[in-house]
């Protein structure tokens, strides 16, 4: 007999979860895919560069990143990192399916669909020259619970995996958490379970999660090292692992309402719309009375119960573990993807039912079905009008850009070789889009990206021009001067002067 493909071994909801994301994938995103748009952070990683590495933790970002920049990678590419994040993103779709043993070909389908639609994918899109490398985080993250479930090696491969992960982008690990809950609450579920299984069950994963950051801290404490750095102050990087147990409570309330209030409340840019709130809505009543059925019907042991109670809470808390993890951070979009774990809690519920459980049950799972399509379509929807919105404000500090350089050039006394100074921050009047008031998740418009330290990037970029500049302390110093002073501020006649050997661009009155 001749040996089978590995695509003929694998079970049909885990290819069509695979094929459904990689293919939804490329039509929700192909807007950012064939054309140049930058956030404020990748203008400045042009032509190339993988972004901040190991100062902010990202020990194993910085290994492959100084890799593919030995052998001539990490060009800035929109065709080439766009078509390999969804290619790597689709693959973590299919081992996600896989571990949690979707069977329901429906499911499969959209929730493959929704893993490569949800809004931190869409943000990640904007950070064009790490999408690869977040792609990649997001697999190891899911292979973390895929491989405890498959391997005989499985306790020290999810360690590693959840290691690597953690050493790229630090917040996909609660897609691992939120799995192995998931895989605990479908094991309770299965009748003949004793809540003794469960509980070693449950600390196996533990000792896996707990195995894996240790390694992770170990290999980040090693780079450092060998780097000759340390972490930096940013989002609280250096208080790394300092966690004051005083505060935990107050953490995991926060984690709990950011999930609960999904339906009434946009977090971080995840329930915009209406239909995204209505969707929630739908899976949250639906997994109520799925779990109410199952608990009645399947498990029928108070032990077991208040066990079950006990996992549906851990999972709320998983979701949104970054909140623990980064109690001083600025938590945004970028860093939620844990979310995207809400829609499979009713698909595994559903997984959970009798072969033939009535029509009552069969409309559940319709109704659930419908609620993930509403919330995939509304997501992919959400995805164009952000980038659409991005396409504008990117315009926008083109024409701008070139504007200021050419008023500089025209003002009297300018010769190249002076240096500039920006005093302040740019609050023009005049500027105005209505794509402005149509902002998605992380994205900035036009007088958010002047006010960021990328902007002389933007003006190198855009209009060819590099022009040298003072720093912030003497930009600071010399806002102090009576010349300065006595100047109006842009976009004035006036605005701009040559003083000595320094082009001041006033902006605004410094205190």
């Amino acid at each position: 007999m001749s040996k089978l493909k590995i695509a003929d071994r694998l079970p049909k909801p885990v290819k069509l979860a695979a094929i459904s994301a990689f293919i939804c994938g490329m039509v929700t995103h192909l807007y950012a895919i064939v054309n140049n748009l930058h956030c404020a952070d990748d203008i400045a990683q042009q032509p190339r560069g993988y972004g901040t590495g190991i100062t902010s933790g990202r020990w194993f970002l910085s290994l492959l990143g100084d890799f593919m920049e030995s052998i001539g990678g990490n060009y800035n590419l929109p065709l080439v990192n766009g078509i390999l994040f969804i290619l790597v993103l689709a693959i973590a779709a299919g081992f996600l399916v896989h571990t949690l043993d979707i069977q329901k070909k429906a499911s499969a389908l959209w929730l493959g669909m929704l893993f490569v639609v949800f809004p931190t994918v869409t943000v990640t899109m904007l950070f064009r020259y790490t999408t690869v490398y977040n792609g990649l985080a997001v697999l190891f993250a899911v292979l973390a619970a895929w491989v405890q479930e498959r391997s005989r090696y499985g306790l020290p491969l999810s360690a590693l995996f959840t290691a690597l992960s953690l050493g790229i982008y630090q917040a996909y690990v609660p897609i691992t958490i939120g799995v192995f809950v998931l895989l605990l609450i479908r094991k309770a579920m299965q009748e003949g379970t004793k809540v003794r299984d469960l509980v070693r069950k449950g600390l196996f994963y533990c000792a896996a999660l707990v195995l894996g950051l240790l390694l992770y801290y170990l290999l980040l404490k090693l780079s450092l090292v060998l780097y000759g750095t340390a972490l930096s102050e940013y989002q609280g990087m250096n208080n790394m692992g300092k966690l004051s147990l005083s505060a935990l409570p107050e953490l995991i309330k926060e984690a709990i309402a950011g999930v609960l209030f999904l339906p009434v409340r946009n977090y971080c840019g995840l329930s915009g719309m209406r239909t995204v709130k209505i969707a929630y809505l739908l899976m949250g009543g639906v997994s109520a009375v799925l779990l109410c059925y199952l608990l009645l019907t399947r498990v029928r042991r108070w032990g077991m119960a208040a066990m079950t109670g006990i996992l549906c809470l851990a999972f709320v808390v998983s979701v949104n573990f970054i909140v623990i993890m980064c109690p001083d951070a600025w938590i945004y979009t970028m860093m939620v993807y844990g979310f995207v774990m809400i829609p499979f809690f009713p698909m595994v519920l559903l997984e959970c039912l009798p072969e033939a459980p009535g029509r009552y049950a069969g409309f559940a799972g319709k109704l659930c079905a419908g609620a993930l399509a509403l919330l995939t379509l509304s997501y992919a929807y959400e995805a164009n009008i952000g980038y659409t919105t991005v396409y504008f404000a990117n315009r926008q500090m083109e024409n701008y850009c070139t504007s200021l350089v050419t008023q500089v050039r025209m003002t009297k006394g300018f010769t190249p070789e002076k240096t500039w100074a920006f005093i302040g921050k740019i609050d023009d009047p005049l500027l105005n889009c209505p794509w402005q008031y149509e902002i998605r998740y992380y994205a900035e418009f036009t007088d958010g990206l002047l006010n960021r330290p990328s902007m002389h990037e933007w003006i190198q970029n855009y209009t060819g021009y590099l022009p040298p500049k003072l720093s912030e302390e003497e930009c600071a110093a010399l806002a102090k001067t009576p010349e300065v002073k006595s100047m109006p501020c842009w976009p004035s006649e006036g605005s701009i002067r040559v003083i000595g050997d320094t082009v001041v661009l006033k902006f605004e009155e410094l205190p």
